[in-house]
């Protein structure tokens, strides 16, 4: 059977175990296609691991397409610089607002959503709006980004690293 890869760095994507939102499993039925593909879902440097130790030549040519990308990029206007940022960090400043205020007992559920029950960030961001721990001030519910803005202020309150062990 023909093989899709799936990118994430979501680690309870990857390693068997995790629960995943409805979301996460239609992501990955859609890239099996009906049964058609196998899927393996791996981070960004496995994928580029695999591609250059299984397809060297097809790494290259991945390789030289990014290249030739990052040389023809259209060059943004100052303005235009300011304006997309500006969009991006509307929707992290609410993120962050929202979870801004966490205290131990929600970081607490937060830990134990992602870390215990080995939840996804889509997965996290659900039970979190499902819960009354916090506001429904996000759609949709099982919003990937919002996901890891929890996890993210949670790991903070303990001192840790939600990119690192053992949040991912």
């Amino acid at each position: 059977m023909e093989e899709i890869v799936f990118v994430t760095e979501d680690k309870w994507m990857i390693e068997a175990g995790g629960l995943l939102d409805r979301v996460d499993r239609q992501l990955l039925c859609e890239a099996a296609q009906g049964g058609k593909f196998r899927v393996r879902v791996v981070n960004i440097k496995g994928m580029l691991e695999a591609m250059r130790d299984e397809e060297p030549e097809k790494f290259q040519e991945y390789k030289r397409g990014i290249e030739r990308q990052a040389g023809s990029l259209m060059t943004l206007s100052f303005e235009q610089c300011v304006e997309l940022s500006r969009k991006g960090n509307e929707t992290l400043d609410k993120f962050e607002g929202i979870v801004a205020s966490m205290d131990l007992g929600q970081a607490t559920q937060i830990r134990h959503w992602r870390v215990d029950v080995c939840r996804t960030w889509r997965s996290v961001a659900r039970s979190a709006y499902n819960s009354s721990l916090f506001s429904r001030a996000w759609n949709p519910p099982a919003n990937q980004i919002m996901g890891m803005a929890l996890c993210n202020r949670a790991a903070q309150v303990y001192g840790e690293d939600y990119r690192k062990g053992p949040w991912n």
